[in-house]
């Protein structure tokens, strides 16, 4: 318990220091944002650092791995020593950390260009399929049950369609998060809460593994998910602090793939398969409203909203743009109650 609360606040602490080095530095060296041509009225955004997922990618590795060096012994007095590292749970950050190098690319051909388009549509969904994979052949290669799970105790056998429904997600899930990323703070501040809500599952998972043990893979019975997990929540929080509005950094797409590869690949891991569309479930309407709007441009020559993803429809409608970063935080909040719900229930009927 305590290293879950310590990685937390390590990741924090680390995000909160580093951010703030990190955005003058890439001021120097005009590391910038192009912004969209059609976005007229985020011009005054247009040349803020960005890239800035580098510091929360950094910042989860430090909270982990900091949380395993205990400095203190009952018993002994001050004593350093190492606790075990779980190799897999490790190996789920570094599976986000690969789809997190797909997206520092696209940024970094961005800056390099100066323009808003880096890696082309075809290349960045290809490198995101390998990624994804790459993760489904390793839950595969595990013996990983084919169950699509809603919650633990809850799902339907579908054989090897499962693996590419890991893909499916990875893939579709990252982009719903980097589609989502358009307003200051609005993915640092709903990842913070969806990662608090998967906080509370893991460690509740940790604390009852006798139920949860015919439902996911031993290996991730583990404090080291909790860990991870609240790493993930503090450094999205430590990040917040800068990319607030108005922000002083912007996420980019380092970022926003890494987080959005990040719910279904630990999801996945813990049987929690299908709840990831309440706890993301923000990202799963933004990502609904482009899809809705290119297919009703392309079937009907009409556009359902003034402009997608959905944040933009409501900028054109003259929201203040604080305001509808807190009104989508609190819609995502309510999902997430609302997966947490769902996930006790299964606990209470099947259980006890």
């Amino acid at each position: 318990m305590i290293a879950t609360i310590v990685s937390g606040g390590l990741s924090f602490l680390f995000v909160l220091l580093f951010t703030a080095v990190g955005t003058n530095l890439f001021k120097s060296r005009n590391i910038g944002q192009s912004i969209q041509e059609e976005l007229t009225h985020h011009d005054h955004k247009s040349g803020t650092p960005t890239m800035g997922g580098l510091f929360i990618v950094a910042g989860t590795y430090f909270g982990f791995l900091v949380a395993h060096i205990n400095f203190w012994t009952i018993g002994q007095g001050f004593k350093v020593e190492i606790d075990y590292i779980n190799s897999e749970v490790f190996n789920l950050l570094l599976f986000g950390t690969l789809m997190s190098l797909v997206g520092f690319l696209d940024d970094y051909l961005k800056v390099k260009k100066g323009r808003n388009l880096g890696l082309s549509a075809k290349n960045k969904l290809t490198l995101q399929l390998i990624v994804a994979s790459f993760v489904s052949y390793y839950f595969y290669s595990s013996d990983y049950s084919t169950t699509l799970y809603l919650f633990s105790g809850f799902g339907l056998n579908i054989g090897i369609l499962k693996w590419l429904i890991v893909v499916i997600f990875i893939v579709g899930f990252s982009n719903a998060v980097n589609l989502t990323d358009g307003l200051d703070g609005l993915v640092a501040g709903s990842s913070t809460v969806s990662f608090g809500g998967i906080l509370v599952i893991t460690f509740w998972i940790f604390r009852h593994p006798e139920y949860y043990f015919d439902f996911m893979d031993n290996s991730f019975l583990s404090l080291d998910l909790s860990i991870l997990v609240s790493s993930l929540a503090g450094s999205c929080l430590g990040f917040l602090w800068w990319n607030t509005t108005p922000a002083k950094i912007i996420m980019g797409d380092v970022g926003s793939l890494f987080l959005g590869a990040m719910f279904p690949i630990i999801l996945f891991s813990i049987g929690a398969d299908m709840l990831i569309f309440f706890i993301c479930m923000l990202y799963v309407i933004e990502a609904l409203s482009v899809i809705l709007q290119v297919g009703s441009f392309k079937l009907r020559g009409t556009r359902i909203f003034k402009m997608a993803p959905l944040h933009h429809h409501f900028e054109m409608n003259n929201w203040a743009e604080t305001t509808i970063i807190v009104r989508f935080w609190i819609v995502n909040g309510i999902f997430v109650v609302i997966a947490l719900g769902l996930f006790y229930g299964d606990w209470v009927l099947f259980g006890n």
